[in-house]
């Protein structure tokens, strides 16, 4: 159905004659409009849930018939599935980054919790909607677990190099990640904290703890 919609052009935004006007997705590539259909989704996903929104709030967000949805996607686990896939594919390109840029195990060690943190903090919708607890393909669920590997993979090197504490690798992978993630629930860019004082308090946090020294040769 959705490639005899394609071909036919049902359902797709005017570019040109009339109403093309009225069309904000007119000066828009095919990549921007996915995209503003992703972000707005998300976005109703966190505020709404997946359950509590429909096909017709997203249009309705946007303006758009019903239509214009379903020239691009088939139903609304399509679009969660996208966002899921979008939001993988956007930290491990941060990895990537990591991986480029720093040599030392403790640089790669921070560096990959403020990639993390920066992720979440800039797709704050897309990330609250991609750790949903829904029925998604088995190739994402496999694509989240490698995610998570591979992140242990610097908890592992950092354990080895003697710069992150001795504990078990795969429970310090999970309480690291879980740490970030729940930036999710709370924060807001119009709090009084900026994404770079957030990035800051929560990567000192997690490398350093909130132990002082006085209390640590106290208990000691």
């Amino acid at each position: 159905m959705k490639h005899e919609q394609r071909r036919r052009g049902v359902g797709r935004p005017p570019k040109t004659g009339p109403g093309a006007e009225d069309n904000p997705f007119g000066s828009m590539t095919q990549e921007e409009r996915r995209t503003l259909f992703l972000e707005t989704a998300a976005r109703l996903f966190e505020a709404k849930g997946y359950s509590n929104t429909s096909v017709q709030d997203i249009t309705d967000e946007l303006g758009f018939a019903k239509s214009v949805f379903y020239y691009y996607w088939d139903n609304k686990m399509e679009i969660l599935q996208e966002i899921h896939d979008r939001a993988l594919a956007e930290v491990n390109k941060q990895l990537d980054k990591v991986e480029a840029r720093y040599g030392s195990s403790k640089e790669r060690m921070e560096a990959a919790i403020r990639a993390h943190l920066r992720s979440v903090l800039r797709n704050r919708s897309l990330t609250a909607a991609h750790l949903s607890d829904l029925d998604l393909s088995e190739e994402t669920r496999m694509n989240q677990r490698a995610y998570t590997m591979r992140f242990q993979r610097f908890v592992e090197d950092g354990i080895a190099a003697g710069v992150v504490r001795d504990l078990d690798p795969k429970i310090l992978t999970f309480a690291i990640l879980n740490v970030c993630n729940a930036l999710t629930t709370w924060y807001s860019p119009s709090g009084p904290l900026g994404p770079k004082e957030v990035e800051d308090f929560y990567t000192s946090f997690i490398l350093h703890g909130s132990a002082t020294p006085l209390f640590d040769s106290e208990v000691a």
